[in-house]
């Protein structure tokens, strides 16, 4: 196995990937619930798509971030928009009720978390992407066949395994240990 950081540039490209693939089946007409996971050794998608709709847009969205459309790597619906708003909220919180308590300060602190979340949480995740938890460099890396790992009517959850040429190998995840089991939120990962 490779090292540590080896584990989190893997899991970096996958997510760049993973993003695009959730774009491109957007595109498609693929409608929520939808979303992914990304892992060292590849990505989850859930969606109604099936696992040849899904393959077909890992493959494109592979060739796609290969000819450098790197901004498929960052998501408006990334979970770290989230953190990003919930961070930047509770600085901005912190520094409106100055270290007072009472219904004022917690009203103001109220207020500006809002403002501050609404305002910079998106332009801070997408900076997060793109620097810290997105990696679109793929050259060396290649997808192999969809594994179907959950047929439902509604919900398909299909795992993409990613080869990183020039790194150890890590074993796919088992299908009855590390799939997800529900999926009934809006599109994000």
């Amino acid at each position: 196995m490779g090292t540590l950081r080896d584990a989190i540039d893997r899991t970096r490209r996958n997510h760049a990937l993973e993003h695009a693939v959730v774009t491109l089946l957007l595109e498609r007409g693929v409608e929520p619930p939808l979303g992914g996971y990304s892992v060292p050794s590849g990505f989850f998608i859930w969606s109604s798509a099936p696992a040849e709709a899904v393959e077909a847009a890992s493959r494109e969205a592979l060739r796609l971030l290969k000819e450098g459309h790197s901004g498929l790597a960052v998501s408006p619906f990334c979970g770290t928009n989230l953190i990003a708003s919930v961070l930047v909220g509770g600085v901005a919180a912190a520094l409106a009720a100055g270290g007072q308590r009472g219904f004022w300060a917690t009203a103001r602190g109220a207020a500006a978390a809002v403002a501050a979340a609404s305002v910079l949480g998106k332009p801070v995740g997408r900076f997060l992407q793109r620097r810290f938890t997105t990696l679109p460099d793929l050259e060396r890396v290649e997808i192999s066949s969809p594994q179907m790992l959950v047929e439902g009517p509604k919900v398909n959850v299909v795992w993409i395994e990613a080869n990183h040429s020039g790194e150890a190998r890590i074993a796919a995840p088992s299908a009855t240990r590390d799939a997800p089991t529900t999926a009934g939120e809006a599109p994000g990962e």
